[in-house]
């Protein structure tokens, strides 16, 4: 599986003919080999080079779409969750029939529209769709096209004119989850007023549409953007809410629950490769559970990396929340462990010890990738951590169960909204005094490409020596 990944990461700097930084990756892994000494081994992982490599070579399909760019109208079906914004729309679009010399003819791909607010549209939904049709560039140091490339989006309409057709297409099972999460965001927004209705639905949901550019702003300097990003963290508690409640139930139906509920949880907050690799760690958790084996975390991690990049081999490469959600968990797995004797002066008091030994294991190793891609360093996040993640659970239930209570009782609604709404502000108070430090957070835009791998390599030796 290792070996795999390699070929994917190999195969992309090839075909972006990056040859200085290839052979450097190369000639790491060929000491690897010979510092290893096992020639099954190298064999394997050779054998798993080679079908990364032609896994992520074949996984560039954008249909034929590129035989008609400039003005175009398009028949096609919305077939993903409308991404609203506060000022506009973004819909990602299933390409059917385009008009050419006055004729319908078939076409295939996706393509991103951008339109405006009103009216809106929702999955499944089929729309005549006018405009310029054009490949995506990249926006400053901003990669646009390789972003889009990981949902495979090969071509954008920047102002469309859009009109509804008669037709329908998509699922069931996904137009009711889209339906029951719009309506649950719609019950947040009744019950707290912002920011905090949409603070809470990003907690909850992941939604970060709503959330105003300052309290954003905020967020990133204080390194806190993690709590309103769904990962491991909201799994494991799933697990946990849904363990206790079916405490009654044997431990195969508990189970066999957990893992349908993840996957519609799943889709729910959108699908996000952070988010699907927190579920298939917590699935395989739970399977280890199912057939009485014992858990390997490090195990899981390599297989649910393995398993997204054998179904999307783009996200390994250009997904960058994909590759701090790695990084990050492989520093709750392999340095926390080593630096949590550095922690033994602080108080276990609620989890304020963790809570510092987490931040900063997930950092130590995720740090290269956040600076290099953001440019700015956090130096507040450890202690903004410590205080703020022992109130985010509670906010949750109680933001959970205020919207499941709205739906029998308003006056037990209010009550629970009202405790949730006071712990959100207090999140909110100490997010803002904490961002407001002096230098609680600094840029740091020398960092390349060569000073993050000789970081890792470094980095890799002293788990390897301390282990």
């Amino acid at each position: 599986m290792l070996g795999f990944l390699l070929g994917v990461f190999l195969c992309q700097l090839y075909l972006e003919q990056d040859y200085l930084r290839l052979l450097f990756f190369f000639s790491l892994a060929i000491f690897f080999w010979i510092w290893n000494g096992k020639i099954a081994l190298i064999l394997l992982v050779f054998l798993g080079a080679i079908l990364g490599a032609c896994r992520f070579q074949s996984s560039f399909d954008s249909g034929n779409l590129f035989d008609y760019l400039g003005r175009v109208e398009i028949r096609a079906c919305i077939e993903t969750e409308v991404d609203l914004r506060l000022d506009a729309v973004k819909y990602t679009l299933d390409a059917k029939k385009i008009l050419v010399d006055r004729q319908w003819r078939p076409i295939s791909g996706k393509f991103l529209v951008n339109a405006a607010k009103y009216p809106l549209y929702h999955y499944g939904d089929c729309l005549l769709v006018k405009g310029e049709m054009q490949k995506p560039e990249p926006i400053e140091d901003f990669a646009y096209d390789k972003f889009l490339a990981r949902y495979d989006i090969y071509a954008v309409i920047y102002r469309a004119d859009l009109s509804l057709l008669p037709e329908r297409s998509g699922y069931l099972f996904f137009e009711s989850v889209y339906r029951f999460k719009n309506n649950f965001e719609r019950s947040l927004g009744r019950i707290f007023s912002e920011p905090q209705g949409s603070f809470m639905a990003g907690l909850i949901l992941g939604s970060r549409k709503g959330i105003p550019p300052d309290l954003m702003s905020y967020f990133n300097t204080t390194g806190l953007t993690h709590i309103i990003a769904i990962s491991g963290y909201n799994i494991t508690l799933l697990i946990v809410i849904i363990g206790s409640l079916l405490s009654f139930l044997s431990r195969k139906t508990k189970i066999f629950v957990s893992v349908l509920v993840i996957f519609i949880f799943v889709v729910l907050v959108g699908m996000s490769a952070a988010v699907v690799r927190a579920a298939i760690m917590g699935v395989i958790g739970l399977l280890a559970l199912w057939f009485g084996r014992i858990y390997l975390i490090d195990f899981a991690l390599i297989a649910a990396a393995f398993s997204m990049a054998l179904w999307n081999p783009k996200i390994l490469v250009y997904d960058v929340g994909f590759q701090l959600s790695f990084l990050a968990t492989c520093g709750l797995v392999y340095v926390a462990p080593l630096i949590k004797k550095w922690f033994l002066w602080l108080p276990e008091f609620v989890e304020v010890r963790e809570a510092a030994t987490m931040t900063v294991a997930a950092q130590i190793m995720a740090l290269p990738v956040i600076l290099l891609n953001f440019g700015r360093l956090s130096l507040i996040s450890p202690l903004a951590n410590i205080f703020v993640l022992p109130f985010i659970p509670l906010a949750m239930i109680f933001g959970f169960f205020a919207v499941v209570a709205s739906y029998f009782s308003a006056f037990l609604s209010k009550v629970l909204g009202f405790f949730g709404f006071l712990i959100l502000q207090l999140i909110i108070v100490l997010v803002k005094f904490f961002a407001n430090f002096p230098f609680a957070a600094i840029d740091i835009t020398w960092l390349n490409f060569w000073f993050v791998s000789f970081y890792f390599l470094a980095l890799l030796l002293w788990i390897r020596r301390c282990r």
